[in-house]
């Protein structure tokens, strides 16, 4: 049940990623001509991608530890391991849709 719940997210996020990729790069269209347009949407997209990998894996890698220090430090927050995880992997999958979707736009202009 587990893993079918964390597909669906994946590809539910990837697809608004995909949205948002599209949108760019039809945004930038009115800009700049087709080439710099998608490789700029694509660059963003991958930048998304990149901040939520790394910070998704700092997350796992340290998530315990600032538990343990905010209840250490007596410090009422609501950040938990599973809730940073969680939104890093939305950040990860919505990035990976738009710089995907990005390069798709790029192909299907034919530059």
């Amino acid at each position: 049940m587990r893993y079918r719940t964390l597909v669906f997210g994946a590809v539910r996020w990837a697809g608004v990623g995909a949205v948002v990729g599209v949108v760019v790069s039809a945004g930038l269209l009115a800009f700049q001509p087709a080439k710099p347009a998608t490789d700029t949407s694509f660059a963003l997209g991958a930048l998304v991608l990149g901040f939520g990998v790394t910070a998704w894996s700092s997350a796992v890698g340290l998530g315990r530890t600032i538990e343990g220090l905010q209840a250490r430090l007596d410090v009422s927050s609501d950040w938990t391991e599973a809730s940073a995880r969680e939104a890093f992997f939305v950040l990860s999958w919505t990035g990976t849709g738009w710089a995907v979707a990005a390069a798709l736009t790029s192909v299907a202009l034919g530059v």
